[in-house]
């Protein structure tokens, strides 16, 4: 039985390994809806698997499915957990804006059943 003792390098949230990094996340700074959507985000280079304790700590485990370096990777990740974040904070703050744009538009475009009257018509 041969031990084989595996590298591991720690930078900040991240954890890389040799075929894989785990971003550690705080739910308390990222709830789960930015965290899989971030996850989403990023599952176009790399398969994703989400795990820990939604209470306390979610580890995102990211293996790249091409060659890639993998503290790039993790760090693309952090960025999609910002970018992810900042949208669907800016997508709440603007939903009454949003609202009240999609009714004038709906309501512009609503035609209202008044006669046309023809040339030589006279008003009564």
């Amino acid at each position: 039985m041969s031990d084989v003792s595996e590298e591991i390098k720690v930078i900040n949230n991240m954890e890389i390994h040799t075929d894989h990094v785990l971003v550690s996340v705080n739910p308390k700074i990222f709830p789960m809806e930015i965290i899989r959507g971030a996850s989403y985000i990023v599952t176009d280079e790399a398969y994703v698997v989400i795990s820990g304790n939604p209470n306390e700590e979610i580890i995102v485990e990211l293996r790249p499915k091409k060659n890639q370096d993998l503290e790039t990777l993790g760090r693309e990740f952090n960025n999609e957990l910002l970018n992810y974040y900042v949208y669907v904070d800016q997508s709440k703050r603007n939903r009454s804006l949003r609202e009240m744009i999609m009714k004038r538009a709906v309501l512009t475009n609503v035609k209202t059943e008044s006669p046309v009257k023809e040339e030589g018509e006279k008003n009564e």
